[in-house]
């Protein structure tokens, strides 16, 4: 069971009025998204996503026992957590948010730092320490909308090329996007509305 310690006063929901977050100032719009335990929160509520996770890595215990691991955007650990529990014999989370800070103290927390380390930074940046030259597995929750949307499929390849040894497992190591076209007249008359917005010559007593 992972026990949730106090919010460390280094990792703020949100910055205060008029203060600007690292990773703003860096210029990095998902790293700031995902640096907000508001964010984190909503995701970790999301029963179908963490189960199914969970149980992908737990039905699995043969490919996860003895194995080094690397949990690709962290977070806050929880696929870590979940690979260490199946008996990984140690896994690196990496996460370039500030969330990484979080993830760090949850390690501590649980009584994981041998098992767990997380780093702060970017997949396509960060070293593992030197004895480490491949690993066993690496796990990611890379689905984002539409499944490419925040290019985070970009940096699980990056990790693949970078470390992951030859015969090595994903996990996820697929995936599938289904389309489906559909009609909607209200919907269209909505979105035609917006469109019409601009084609205005006045617009509450102001020309254009």
């Amino acid at each position: 069971m992972v026990s949730l310690p106090p919010r460390p006063p280094d990792v703020q929901d949100t910055p205060k009025v008029g203060q600007t977050s690292q990773d703003e100032k860096e210029g990095n719009i998902f790293s700031h998204y995902y640096g907000q335990l508001s964010h984190q929160s909503n995701m970790l509520a999301d029963a179908i996503r963490t189960s199914t996770y969970q149980n992908a890595i737990f039905q699995n215990t043969e490919d996860f026992q003895n194995a080094t691991v690397i949990d690709v955007g962290t977070g806050t650990g929880l696929l870590a957590f979940f690979a260490a529990q199946s008996g990984a014999k140690y896994v690196y989370g990496i996460e370039m948010s500030r969330i990484a800070l979080a993830a760090r103290r949850l390690v501590e927390a649980n009584g994981m730092s041998d098992k767990i380390s997380i780093i702060k930074g970017k997949v396509e940046e960060v070293e593992l320490p030197e004895n480490v030259t491949s690993v066993d597995i690496l796990v990611s929750e890379p689905l984002g909308f539409l499944l490419v949307h925040e290019r985070m499929l970009e940096s699980y390849i990056v990790a693949r090329d970078r470390w992951l040894k030859p015969g090595g497992k994903m996990f996820p190591s697929n995936s599938t996007i289904f389309c489906s076209p559909f009609t909607d007249s209200e919907l269209h008359a909505e979105q035609m509305s917006k469109a019409d917005f601009w084609d205005y010559k006045e617009f509450y007593g102001i020309g254009e």
